[in-house]
């Protein structure tokens, strides 16, 4: 059985490649679950294989399994019935590969695991550990921009009941909403690090990824086995995509950005400080 789960709090497009790579690449005796279960590898091309992969996401690699569909949903309405039942699930399938490769660390990068399917791990595990995966918010909200997709296909509407964060739906503009996101991962994180069941918790950086000592550090933190390493390939999955912008930052997106601040009720503004160290800092780098 493994005695080493790891799951990761992000908002997304926050490295989760690089650090998925990062462990595929040196780690020993760990798995690297990159948004799994995955649909990667399909036997048909083309227009074939893009049905073949929408087969599979329903009937096999479930949205369910890896975290999202009727998973949101259950946690919008508070059903922890079924999220357990989804995650006795997964569970049961890492077990099984575990066992096969003689395993003893899970590591799930994913940002599905805080969106609703920690109710179930972490009341079915004894023990685990938290890394939160964070990317300066301007820069996080850009990207997803960037990307164009239907934020509720990942995501619960920020006015549901169960959000620690709640603010009115209809106020906020589609870049507001990844703000929100972003601010609901860190104050979800916070939350979840103070289980009793949490063995070790690590926060890193975005940046911090392409500094081998660092990471070293961290997976040795979070008894993670892993070979020397003095180089980490940084991954872009927005180079896999055609037509999609750099990441830069405009004055309109710190307008924004001051506009969303001045939406956090007061009580959460010390734990969200990083929006405001973000605003600073643009607006600085744009004077």
């Amino acid at each position: 059985m493994l005695d080493n789960y790891i799951f990761t709090v992000t908002a997304g497009r926050s490295g989760q490649a690089t650090l998925h790579n990062l462990l595929m690449k040196y780690s020993k005796s760990c798995i690297s679950a990159f948004e799994g279960p995955r649909v990667d590898d399909t036997t048909f091309s083309g227009f074939f294989g893009r049905v073949e992969r929408g087969f599979r996401r329903q009937f096999f690699e479930t949205n369910e399994l890896l975290g999202r569909g009727k998973v949101l949903v259950a946690y919008k309405q508070l059903n922890y019935n079924y999220i357990e039942s989804i995650a006795k699930k997964r569970i049961s399938l890492i077990e099984k590969q575990a066992s096969e490769q003689k395993i003893n660390t899970y590591f799930d990068i994913s940002k599905f695991y805080a969106r609703g399917l920690y109710v179930g791990f972490n009341k079915i595990l004894e023990s685990f550990s938290v890394v939160l995966l964070v990317r300066d918010p301007l820069l996080n909200m850009r990207s997803f921009l960037n990307r164009d997709k239907n934020f509720f296909l990942d995501n619960n509407s920020p006015n549901s009941e169960n959000n620690i964060l709640k603010l009115e739906f209809s106020d906020l503009s589609k870049g507001e909403l990844y703000l929100w996101a972003w601010s609901e991962m860190l104050l979800r994180y916070k939350k979840i690090i103070k289980s009793k069941k949490v063995k070790k918790y690590q926060i890193i950086n975005t940046n911090d990824l392409l500094y081998p000592e660092k990471m070293s550090k961290l997976l040795k933190n979070l008894n993670v086995e892993h070979k020397n390493f003095n180089k980490i390939e940084k991954k872009n999955t927005n180079k896999y995509h055609d037509g999609l912008t750099e990441t830069n930052i405009s004055i309109e997106d710190i307008e924004l950005l001051d506009r969303f601040v001045s939406r956090i009720p007061l009580k959460y503004k010390i734990d969200l400080q990083h929006l405001r160290d973000s605003l600073d800092f643009h607006k600085m780098n744009k004077g």
